[in-house]
């Protein structure tokens, strides 16, 4: 399941996204000339084509805040080498450097007071931090886009920024949300018929149809894709889904076809230059072979792969040395694939830092969106209120001059603005109610887990602490288990990314139903799990787990008709002062249950410590 969307979300996204800022509008001869011969080193000799815009971009004096009085035209040229500058420094990975082109770009489009550059560079400037990994901060970006370009007629524009929504919340793994933005990109796209742009969106909503449909339908979402962009003979995005394509048959064991395809598709990216899919396609390359019993060839594919992924595409980058170790382990070389396991656990623990923090981020983006429209809703009850209330005393002006035969209609004119007025006001209480509401759920939502809504790790952490200070006082044990669902991964690829959440699901119901009311359980992360036993030795806590266990192993999972037995391995071990110091101990046990066969509940190794059972 982690392997698939991963794959998924390397293939094609960003890919897409990137080809959606496309420059517009005539220049200066020599601008122009400039502009032309940088595009056309873009892909090539990118280094050649900055240089040619440094020195341009120097002459303009563009660069020089107070150059920001001049012109209007001359604005709009220097505005443009920019953000080709800006877009190839992102290509390449100069992010800092981009990101500093894109202020740039912002504000000499706030001084062109004009809505359609503006939206442009915050587009420019939302691209750039989503590639930096900060989700949240360009999810922002692009509702800032948005906001910018309603009530315009720039539908291309408003699409592209739609799509890029679409994208962040793809990245969120939020695909249900994302392929109800990637619909509202197509919609409003085919109103102004652009193909390529067109061709793009379709790609990425085929991505999000595979993480919520399976596979078999996006690879009929991706041919339909493939269909288009070749009938328009869209180069870009014809190695784009080709590499989609390729990945998809591979997923669903079509490897002969997947042989053509994938060769096709490797040839056609190389040609692109885009290092994300290059990766990403000698990935699958690899899997083909993995599939056909070619070890040796499966991992020169994964290694050149991982050579162009490192450091550069974090998603494949992990996958890559997943495959590795596990194909080390099967070539009997137990050294290597222990370093690359090693190596795999320092990446996920950093992406696991940087997915948590980017998840609370863009809650709280979500929730300044929602305000903010809440906020213009209350603005316009409020106005609507200001002019009721002008009403009424414009008629009661008119009523005290006519005298009284107009009192009778004075007075229903007063009640009638009342009764408007009466109501305005329950709106508006209504809406700030709304408000509190949605910031009750962001805190709540920070501190659950969304798929099992089991306490995430963080309230887990804030929990413990407090536990451990009680412990300090009472002088009470304090015992730690760690759980982890034995051969996951495995579960994943038979039944499906659907399926694998569901196993989470119904397990987290069962560990919280096996546990007493003191006890503290959280999702870890991913299939592991951790519980906190207040007042608890390492011997009562193996009964408790072991409760736990038998739970869990004597009641199959019911999914898609189908009968599951899960297995679990736990480790246990006493908290002291630092509960850092206990989970490490606590991994280090699970993980000698996992070498010694699974299904299993290992004490901390100490002189009386040991296996409990089997």
């Amino acid at each position: 399941m982690a392997v698939q969307s991963a794959r998924s979300r390397t293939l094609g996204l960003l890919p897409a996204l990137l080809l959606l800022a496309a420059l517009t509008g005539a220049a200066a001869d020599r601008g122009q000339d400039i502009l032309e011969r940088a595009q056309d080193l873009r892909v090539t000799d990118p280094e050649s084509a900055i240089a040619l815009l440094d020195q341009h971009i120097a002459e303009t004096k563009i660069e020089t805040p107070e150059i920001l009085g001049d012109d209007i035209e001359h604005l709009r040229a220097g505005a443009r080498l920019l953000e080709l500058r800006a877009r190839i420094r992102r290509d390449i990975g100069q992010r800092e450097a981009a990101a500093q082109d894109a202020v740039l770009l912002e504000r000499i489009a706030q001084a062109l007071g004009q809505p359609i550059p503006v939206a442009r560079a915050q587009f420019m400037h939302g691209t750039i931090q989503a590639e930096r990994g900060d989700i949240a901060a360009a999810l922002e970006r692009f509702h800032d886009a948005r906001r910018t370009l309603e009530g315009t007629n720039a539908t291309i524009e408003l699409a592209r920024v739609i799509n890029a929504i679409g994208v962040a919340h793809t990245f969120s793994h939020d695909f249900s949300r994302a392929r109800d933005y990637y619909e509202q990109a197509l919609s409003t796209i085919r109103r102004a018929d652009d193909n390529a742009l067109e061709t793009a969106i379709l790609g990425n909503l085929a991505l999000a149809i595979a993480e919520l449909e399976g596979p078999e339908a996006g690879l009929a979402a991706h041919r339909k894709a493939l269909t288009l962009a070749r009938e328009r003979g869209d180069t870009d995005a014809i190695g784009n889904q080709l590499a989609n394509i390729c990945s998809r048959l591979v997923e669903t064991d079509r490897l002969n076809e997947a042989a053509t395809i994938c060769r096709e598709a490797l040839d056609r990216v190389e040609e692109l230059g885009n290092a994300r899919l290059i990766a990403g396609t000698r990935m699958s390359l690899g899997d083909l072979k993995l599939g056909r019993g070619q070890l040796e060839e499966a991992r020169q594919s994964y290694e050149a792969a991982l050579a162009l992924a490192a450091a550069r595409v974090p998603t494949v980058e992990v996958n890559v040395l997943e495959k590795l170790a596990a194909l080390d382990e099967r070539l009997d070389e137990p050294q290597q694939a222990l370093d690359r396991l090693k190596q795999l656990m320092a990446l996920r623990a950093e992406r696991l830092e940087g997915e948590r923090a980017s998840l609370i981020e863009e809650l709280e983006v979500r929730y300044r969106v929602e305000q903010q429209e809440h906020e213009i809703e209350v603005l316009e009850l409020d106005r609507e209120l200001q002019g009721s209330k002008l009403r009424q005393r414009n008629l009661l002006l008119i009523g005290t001059g006519i005298a009284l035969l107009l009192v009778t209609l004075l007075m229903l004119v007063a009640w009638r603005g009342y009764i408007v007025k009466s109501r305005l006001e329950r709106e508006l209480a209504k809406r700030n109610q709304e408000l509190g509401e949605a910031l009750a759920t962001i805190t709540r939502l920070a501190r659950e887990d969304p798929l099992t809504g089991m306490l995430n790790r963080r309230a887990f952490l804030e929990l413990a602490e407090h536990e451990i200070r009680r412990s300090r006082r009472t002088r009470e044990p304090l015992s730690l288990v760690m759980g982890d669902i034995d051969n996951f991964k495995s579960l994943n690829d038979r039944h499906g990314h659907a399926a694998g959440d569901e196993v989470l699901r119904q397990i987290a119901r069962r560990m919280e139903q096996s546990t007493r009311e003191l006890d503290i359980v959280c999702r870890w992360g991913g299939e592991e799990f951790l519980f906190l036993l207040p007042g608890t030795h390492k011997e009562e806590a193996c009964r408790i787990i072991q409760r736990v266990r038998d739970r869990i192993a004597e009641e199959r999972v019911e999914v898609n008709s189908q009968s599951i037995f899960i297995t679990m391995t736990f480790g246990v071990a006493t908290v002291d002062m630092d509960i850092g110091a206990a989970i490490e101990r606590v991994d280090q046990a699970m993980y000698r249950g996992k070498d010694g066969g699974r299904n299993q509940i290992i004490v901390e190794e100490n002189p009386s410590a040991g296996q409990v059972e089997t």
